[in-house]
């Protein structure tokens, strides 16, 4: 699901590439920077990166983009995989597509890696270190956009999805 960059302003929700989803708090010049660059000032709201401030140039801000809209989310959401093994058990490979899905920025790549984490855990009770990483950086970049684009808690995400998604 492609999303599109276009510029912001302050108090927009923006998806950053690697961070999810961040609210933009500024629009601002650093201190001391005599070039006078202007900055957009991220505040990531979910995930590990939650709480620290990234500051992306506005003239290169090709790491952000809009936030799906309802209707996508909504689409994403009835389009979730019905269950079935998704987890690759080839480290290597597995490893190559958590890396994919996350720099790509592709919304819909990372939804059958996370299922199929999601299954493994249930299965076996835990992940490895690989797949517990990708679950923590994944996790919250899909739900948290989710959770703004349909405008419901993260915490709530997962049962909204099991309940709507098409095959549920």
């Amino acid at each position: 699901m492609e999303k599109q960059a276009k510029m912001f302003k302050v108090n927009d929700y923006v998806d950053h590439k690697h961070c999810g989803v961040c609210l933009i708090k500024d629009i601002a010049v650093m201190s001391g920077d005599v070039s006078g660059t202007q900055y957009y000032v991220l505040e990531p709201l979910f995930g590990e990166d939650k709480g620290t401030i990234l500051r992306v140039p506005v003239g290169n801000s090709t790491s952000l983009t809009a936030i799906l809209s309802k209707q996508q989310a909504l689409r994403l959401v009835q389009s979730w995989p019905a269950l079935g093994d998704f987890y690759e058990m080839d480290s290597k490979k597995r490893k190559l597509a958590y890396e994919s899905a996350i720099s790509g920025g592709d919304l819909s790549a990372l939804v059958p890696l996370l299922e199929g984490i999601k299954q493994r855990k249930l299965r076996e009770g835990h992940l490895n270190s690989m797949d517990q990483q990708f679950l923590n950086r994944a996790e919250p970049i899909l739900f948290g956009e989710l959770s703004i684009a349909l405008g419901i808690h993260y915490e709530d995400v997962d049962d909204f999805i099991r309940k709507n998604a098409r095959d549920a």
